[in-house]
């Protein structure tokens, strides 16, 4: 077992070692540098279960470099500017790298009150200290084994389509593919897939941070009542078996576009399963769906919700229903993505979801895209 991956060699780990101390030194070099306390790699990489591509004999990195930079205590200002001088090192360093790499700012006041997200449990549970402070991250809250919160899996969810949208998008231009391209969204189907077997195991309240234990525990899922669990098992241990070893050659042909179809179709019935046992309530249809997520989908207080609401959505805040007002507006991506994955494009109902401004198509995947951006 490498230092960052499950099967990556000495060189891969040497290579990555090297970028990784290229990054800290931005940050060192940084006007802010003062402020900052600590550089945490988290993700595959984090967990030692990052994912080397093999090209031509060579293993090169292939997941997204995600680390959070852990600052001294500051104020909203401050932060603002700090901020922003992460988005120009991001810039900078992907160039530099050739893989996008993402600067999550946590100063330490917000630290010590994570909230329990699935990305903070895996970040306590899962990190790697690159720079700095060794056991910075031990100010963060303990986040009890077992009970992530089931909306965390929505989200993923939500992320993960959101990714099978844009291959949809892409598909239906008709234009070829570069092999880059095509690399890419084959990753987003692995992520989908992989993301089915986490919520199945979140669920069962087995979830755990390394893919090594899932790929066990996910076996235990085949009799569960989920459609298809040996689409489902098999997706996720082949994906599991990428992440692993990245070789995307047996994947260069065109029949990844059926798979696509596939996993497409599956999600649907996947989310449609995974909602109905995360609210206790039938989400089979619209109406359904979203009284269930009026009833028990809140993910903030009403009075939180009803203030996102009205800033997103004004005039057009109670198209779906008064009792929608208190629930937080990330809700009407959840009523919205199998609509858009679906067979059919119900226009009117999506735009009256979405608070979009028009019916086409293209209008209302655009204001679907500006939602996620900003609540995802």
């Amino acid at each position: 077992m490498g230092k960052y991956s499950i099967k990556g060699s000495d060189a891969f780990d040497a290579r990555l070692d090297k970028e990784f101390s290229r990054i800290a030194n931005a940050l060192v070099e940084s006007r802010y540098a003062p402020a900052f306390r600590a550089l945490v790699l988290i993700g595959g990489y984090g967990r030692g279960e990052g994912t080397p591509l093999v090209v031509d004999g060579m293993q090169v990195p292939f997941n997204d470099y995600d680390l959070v930079v852990i600052s001294k205590p500051m104020g909203h200002r401050e932060k603002v500017a700090v901020q922003a001088d992460l988005r120009r090192l991001e810039a900078q360093l992907s160039g530099e790298l050739k893989l996008p790499v993402d600067l999550c700012l946590y100063p330490e006041n917000v630290l010590r009150q994570a909230e329990f997200s699935l990305l903070n449990y895996e970040m306590r549970y899962g990190h790697r200290v690159v720079w700095g402070e060794q056991d910075i991250v031990s100010l963060m809250p303990e986040y009890p084994h077992g009970a992530v919160p089931l909306s965390e899996g929505t989200r993923l969810l939500l992320n993960r389509g959101k990714l099978l949208l844009d291959i949809r998008r892409a598909l239906r231009t008709g234009a070829e593919f570069t092999p880059d391209e095509r690399i890419r969204y084959i990753k987003f189907m692995f992520k989908t897939l992989l993301a089915f077997g986490d919520c199945t195991l979140l669920v069962r309240r087995e979830y755990d941070l390394l893919y090594a234990v899932k790929k066990e525990r996910i076996l235990r899922a085949m009799q569960d009542d989920m459609p298809d669990p040996a689409f489902m098992v098999e997706g996720f241990r082949r994906a599991v078996a990428f992440k692993e070893w990245g070789d995307f050659r047996p994947l260069e042909n065109e029949a990844w576009r059926d798979e696509f179809e596939r996993i497409r179709a599956y999600y649907v019935r996947f989310f449609e399963w995974y909602e109905g046992r995360r609210l206790g309530a039938r989400v089979s249809k619209v109406d359904d769906y979203r009284r269930a997520l009026a009833a028990s989908g809140r993910e903030c207080g009403r009075s939180k919700a009803a203030l996102l609401n009205l800033s997103l959505f004004r005039g057009e805040v109670l198209n779906n229903g008064i009792a929608f007002l208190g629930v937080h507006p990330r809700a009407r991506l959840y009523l919205a993505l199998p609509l858009l994955l679906g067979d059919d494009c119900p226009a009117s109902e999506l735009r009256r979801i979405l608070a979009a401004p028009a019916c086409s198509r293209e209008a209302i995947e655009t204001r679907f895209y500006q939602l996620q951006k900003r609540l995802s």
